[in-house]
């Protein structure tokens, strides 16, 4: 990405998903009990997952962390990500962003089910957990004029769900042949429940965290992130780039394209993510996807710039 975007293009960038409406919804319980915030707050709140942080580690592994830090003070964060490019559309300065979006994390899914149920690998922050340090940091206040939230990817849907699209899981998606993860992947208990993500399942899940930043941001405007183009409307084929040296194409792939679909329905949304529109107008658009069959080439991890493939997080284009 380059500096040179201007003010005016901040607009088209905010416009990042369904705004208020939709957002109303669940976080777990904690954010609803900090204390309140100073009265100040910071210009630009961020909080979200991978693909907000854009980690610049390897995309293969679950978690990215700064091993000298602690806490979501430990989650790094790439140069390119979109909230640092904002920030700069905004003008905001750094001092005046709090961006506390994390590897692995979620909206609401924790490492126990509502039943009690352990269910492994899920360690990563929540939504309310994200807020709730903001809130210490003072970050939410009069002052405060956008809170973006890019969440749900990392989700069990439904909430209490064993399922989720974790990076092993896509991985066996796509390399798998013989099953894949077509429709039939939900009903075998391979994939998530893509009837559950809905609008107003969405909106549940974060209305605590959003009636608190509310609250203590009354001036903010809250968005919701989308999440990248992974393949055209009605795809059912998911295409890898073998580091320059072939194309594999997982024909079964309808549930994991569907997936993408539904949670920017969800969202209010189902426009380009903002990375793609400023690529197309800084002139070089490098959100074009060259087209496999119906859907779109991903590169695998360790290619060029070692970019996101699998739909993982991409690095240098934020």
């Amino acid at each position: 990405m380059t500096s040179t975007w201007t003010t005016g293009r901040a607009a088209l960038l905010l416009r990042l998903a369904a705004v208020v409406g939709v957002l109303t919804t669940a976080a777990a319980a904690g954010a609803a009990d900090a204390e309140p915030a100073p009265a100040a707050g910071r210009r630009l709140v961020v909080l979200g997952d991978s693909y907000t942080a854009n980690p610049p580690c390897d995309v293969v592994r679950v978690k990215c962390e700064d091993s000298g830090a602690t806490g979501l003070r430990a989650c790094l964060h790439s140069p390119t990500s979109w909230p640092v490019q904002l920030s700069a559309l905004m003008g905001v300065d750094a001092a005046d962003v709090e961006n506390n979006s994390c590897s692995s994390a979620s909206i609401d899914t924790g490492p126990v089910t509502s039943t009690g149920q352990e269910v492994p690998g899920r360690g990563g922050f929540t939504l309310a957990q994200e807020a709730l340090e903001a809130a210490k940091d003072g970050a939410f206040g009069p002052r405060t004029q956008v809170v973006a939230i890019q969440l749900g990817f990392n989700d069990a849907w439904p909430r209490d769900n064993t399922v989720t699209a974790d990076v092993s899981r896509v991985v066996s998606c796509v390399i798998d042949l013989v099953q894949g993860c077509d429709t039939d992947a939900v009903a075998e208990g391979r994939w998530p429940d893509l009837e559950s993500i809905t609008g107003g399942s969405y909106a549940d899940r974060i209305r605590k965290v959003v009636d608190y930043v509310k609250y203590y941001a009354p001036n903010a405007k809250i968005q919701l992130v989308g999440y990248p183009e992974v393949a055209p409307a009605g795809a059912t084929d998911w295409c890898v780039d073998l580091l320059g040296a072939g194309r594999w194409v997982q024909p079964r792939a309808r549930a994991m394209v569907e997936y993408w679909e539904r949670l920017q329905t969800a969202q209010g949304r189902r426009r380009r993510n903002p990375r793609d529109r400023l690529r197309r107008r800084e002139g070089r658009d490098r959100g074009a996807r060259p087209v496999c069959r119906r859907s779109v080439v991903q590169r695998l991890p360790g290619s060029a710039e070692r970019r996101g493939g699998l739909a993982l997080p991409p690095v240098t284009e934020g």
